[in-house]
């Protein structure tokens, strides 16, 4: 899928000046046999109108085709994207058992649906989440095509901060953006996407009602996980401010790029599994001996609260 743009992310921020500056030509850009296509600059400076395949043919197909029963019928305005294996476990702990029905489909990708509809609550459906910009976007482009209008992202993030302590539901403000997150923008003048407001503090209201620690933070779409770029994680260590990335997770940037482009409301939940430490200029990656488990079913919990209270 789109783990590939990831090669890309170390340059994108030295295009987006180039295309600010003008210095970079149509020919250039193209491609001649003396001047090769420079991938950079594409990512930079794309047309925004002219976009191709959209997810509407993808469902069309799959009502006459695929579910011809109408179990695409009906489907809930809220969505859930949980990066867990064992969704089925994580809603009945949830008080969902016996109130759910699981759906699977994959052409573009391979797709599970879990669609919950509960006696005196409203209805929500779980995609099990695919990693990276490929699979967060074809699912939730899917996802707005069959009917859902907010989607919550749940997953787990790698800490940057030792101001962030394990343990901590993190409702995400906003994500650097990768490669996937620059095709789907209008330009590359925004390094960092955001959330839909008004449902994100939705979402943190539901995180207080837990009764767990919660927080707030900003995070940088490193969208692999194996052989990440020592340099870009020094820079991301040394970065002050406002927009300090506090973490590092791999769909945030495509995710909130495509909800802006479709007109979804977005939020997204993440806990700390681990954390960049520079022991005396040498990375390395700590693993957090809490349990993560209970900790990532809390913060699916947040997120069913969310979407079931307006």
């Amino acid at each position: 899928m789109a783990k590939g743009i990831a090669a890309l992310v170390a340059g994108l921020v030295m295009a987006a000046a180039g295309a600010a500056t003008g210095e970079m030509s149509g020919l250039a850009l193209a491609g001649t046999a003396e001047t090769p296509y420079r991938v950079l600059d594409g990512y930079a400076r794309h047309d925004h109108q002219e976009r191709l395949n959209t997810p509407a043919d993808e469902v069309d197909w799959l009502r006459k085709n695929r579910f011809m029963h109408g179990e695409l019928d009906d489907f809930p305005a809220d969505a859930i994207v949980l990066h867990r294996v064992d969704v089925e476990t994580y809603l009945d702990q949830a008080g969902f058992q016996g109130s759910y029905t699981h759906l699977s489909y994959g052409f573009t990708d391979p797709t599970d649906l879990w669609v919950v509809r509960k006696a005196g609550t409203a209805p929500f459906v779980v995609a099990r989440g695919l990693p990276g910009a490929g699979g967060i976007t074809t699912q939730v482009a899917e996802l707005q095509a069959l009917g859902a209008r907010r989607v919550i992202h749940v997953g787990t993030a790698g800490l940057l901060s030792p101001d962030v302590p394990y343990g901590q539901i993190i409702v995400s403000d906003g994500s650097y953006r990768d490669g996937g997150a620059f095709l789907l923008a209008p330009d590359a003048r925004q390094q960092v996407a955001r959330p839909d407001k008004d449902f994100t503090a939705r979402v943190r209201a539901a995180a207080a009602r837990s009764g767990l620690p919660s927080a707030r933070g900003i995070g940088y779409t490193m969208p692999i996980y194996y052989f990440q770029p020592g340099s870009i994680l020094r820079d991301l260590l040394a970065i002050k401010g406002l927009d300090k990335p506090t973490f590092v997770e791999m769909e945030e940037g495509p995710f909130f790029t495509l909800a802006t482009l479709m007109g979804l409301k977005a939020a997204s939940v993440v806990v700390g599994s681990d954390r960049l430490v520079n022991d005396g200029g040498r990375l390395h990656q700590s693993l957090w001996d809490g349990d993560l488990d209970a900790l990532e079913l809390a913060a699916f919990k947040v997120a069913v609260d969310a979407v079931q209270r307006p």
